[in-house]
């Protein structure tokens, strides 16, 4: 393989890692086919079958042969002690697999938080939350990571008051003091 290919692999790795870690695949966690990728990612099924190979070397994704690939939800051991620690010390090998389980979990406690937060909202409420996620949309399509994690907080603390969930208020503070403070 080329040093230029290689180049390409290790970027389509990148950015599908990233979309995973950003929530932006289906949300059975699967991709579509190869074919559909390559359009995507504006590259030859080739580098797309290389990238998806070395992702499912690290863990991050699942190959089963005649079906779907698909992203990995890794929760099982997240605790905010260790996410705090791997996230601080980048040359740990579990901060990648926690930061994984991190997304997941964020994931899973937002649509619920979510749920919960509209069924409880006032007209204010819910006009403060519709521009946080204003807010959101705009961070993920022109800012960096850090402004679009910045937003989702202000989201999750704003929804977790609003649901009148006083242990969900300080799980997103410290998840958030661990994420900003790597």
């Amino acid at each position: 393989m080329g040093m230029e290919r290689r180049g390409l692999v290790a970027y389509v790795e990148a950015q599908i890692e990233r979309d995973i870690a950003l929530g932006r695949l289906h949300p059975s966690g699967q991709f579509g086919s190869e074919a559909k990728l390559a359009r995507r990612y504006e590259v030859c099924r080739g580098t797309i079958r290389e990238a998806l190979r070395r992702l499912a070397a690290r863990g991050l994704v699942v190959q089963r042969p005649g079906r779907k690939t698909r992203a990995v939800a890794l929760d099982e051991s997240l605790t905010l002690e260790n996410l705090g620690l791997a996230l601080h010390d980048a040359s740990n090998p579990d901060a990648r697999w926690l930061l994984e389980g991190y997304f997941s979990l964020k994931r899973q406690v937002l649509v619920e938080l979510l749920a919960d937060c509209c069924a409880k909202a006032s007209d204010l409420d819910l006009d403060r939350l519709g521009s946080t996620c204003y807010q959101l949309q705009d961070a993920a399509r022109w800012e960096s990571g850090e402004t679009c994690a910045q937003a989702e907080f202000e989201l999750l603390r704003h929804a977790a008051r609003v649901a009148a969930r006083p242990g969900h208020v300080l799980l997103v503070q410290s998840l958030q003091r661990a994420f900003l403070g790597g």
